[in-house]
This record gives structure tokens, C-alpha cells and sequence, in this order.
């Protein structure tokens, strides 16, 4: 595979694994419900923990996104290296976000929230990925916890490393170090053998 041909391997991979990771996350991850009381105020009213376990299943599923990321930049040999660690670090980042932004989208749809709703009545909203002390405001105002975005690329590159580690080629298979190694041996001139 070309390096232009893994480069795009990755782009895909990591697009497809953010849009994915935030699908996943937006069925799995429950509503919280509430209720509308005068003056336009509302109070939670379902379980008090629905937040928190949103917090937590996105948490687990940025642990198999870093895997599986991991495993996308170290499929073509062609990204295998410092370049490949590089990548993988920033695309497992941008993953995230692209979860993020998917993931708040779909679970608008399924809770829709408030809006509408008259006092007294019940209504059940998307749940935020907001941990207190830990805002980042990403491009287009939707706010996260920059906590939850170390995660994939953490477990990405532990990943990676033991793919390296358990690799028992001393250049990783790289092609560039193969053409490199061949040219090398084919410039040296041989020895006359003295008998």
C-alpha cells in the first residue's frame, strides 16, 4: 500500500471510527428526565446518576476507539513509525471530536428536551459530556470535558507501542526501510576473496 493510499486509510479510519464511537454512544447512553415547575425552571426527576453514566460509557467506548485506532495506523506498513505515532495521536484527538459532535446530535434527536413543554409537564434531554473543572470549548460552541478526549489517544498509543513491541521485524516492516536496506546492499562493492 502506497503512502498516499495509507494516508487516506487512516483519514477514513479515523472519520469512520468518531462517527461510529458517537452513534454508539448517543443509543446507548440514557436520557435525563425531568420536569417543568413555574417560572420556566425545571428539576431532574428520573435517576440521578443518568449523567454520570453517560460520562462513564463514553469513557469505555474512547477505550476501544484508541484500540482500534491503533490498529488502523499500524495496518498499513507505510505508517509505521514516529510519522505513524504523530497521526495516531491526532487523529485519535480528532476522533473524539468528531464523536462528540456526533453523538450530541443523535442523542438531540432521540431526547428532544424542554422546548414546548408546560409547566408541570415531563420531559427527558440528551445528557452533556461535561465534567466540572474541565471545559473545552470546541469549534462550533459545543462544550466538553478535554478529559474525555485524552483518553483514545492514551490507550492509542499504549496500543501501539504493544504492537511494536510484539513486532519482530527491527524496521516494522516499513517498505521504505526495505527499498533503503536493498539499494544499500546492492551499491557495496564486494571483496575480491583472497584463497
Amino acid at each position: 500500500m502506497s503512502s498516499g493510499r495509507s494516508g487516506l486509510f487512516a483519514v477514513v479510519g479515523v472519520a469512520a471510527t468518531g462517527i461510529i464511537w458517537g452513534i454508539v454512544w448517543a443509543l446507548l447512553t440514557p436520557g435525563i428526565e425531568g420536569r417543568v415547575v413555574e417560572g420556566g425552571r425545571a428539576v431532574a426527576i428520573g435517576d440521578a446518576t443518568a449523567e454520570f453514566g453517560a460520562i462513564a460509557r463514553f469513557f469505555c467506548l474512547a477505550l476501544a476507539a484508541g484500540v482500534v485506532l491503533a490498529i488502523v495506523f499500524w495496518y498499513p506498513p507505510a505508517l509505521r513509525g514516529p510519522l505513524g505515532v504523530v497521526g495516531l495521536s491526532a487523529g485519535a484527538v480528532a476522533a473524539g471530536i468528531v464523536a462528540v459532535w456526533v453523538g450530541d446530535a443523535v442523542a438531540r434527536q432521540r431526547f428532544p428536551g424542554r422546548d414546548g413543554v408546560p409547566v408541570g409537564g415531563e420531559f427527558t434531554q440528551p445528557p452533556t459530556l461535561r465534567i466540572d473543572g474541565a471545559h473545552l470549548d470546541t469549534l462550533g460552541g459545543l462544550s466538553m470535558s478535554w478529559v474525555l478526549l485524552v483518553v483514545a489517544p492514551l490507550t492509542a498509543l499504549v496500543t501501539y507501542f504493544l504492537l511494536v513491541v510484539m513486532n519482530r521485524e527491527a524496521d516494522l516492516g516499513h517498505p521504505t526501510s526495505l527499498t533503503d536496506g536493498s539499494t544499500a546492499l546492492a551499491s557495496t562493492p564486494s571483496e575480491p576473496s583472497h584463497s
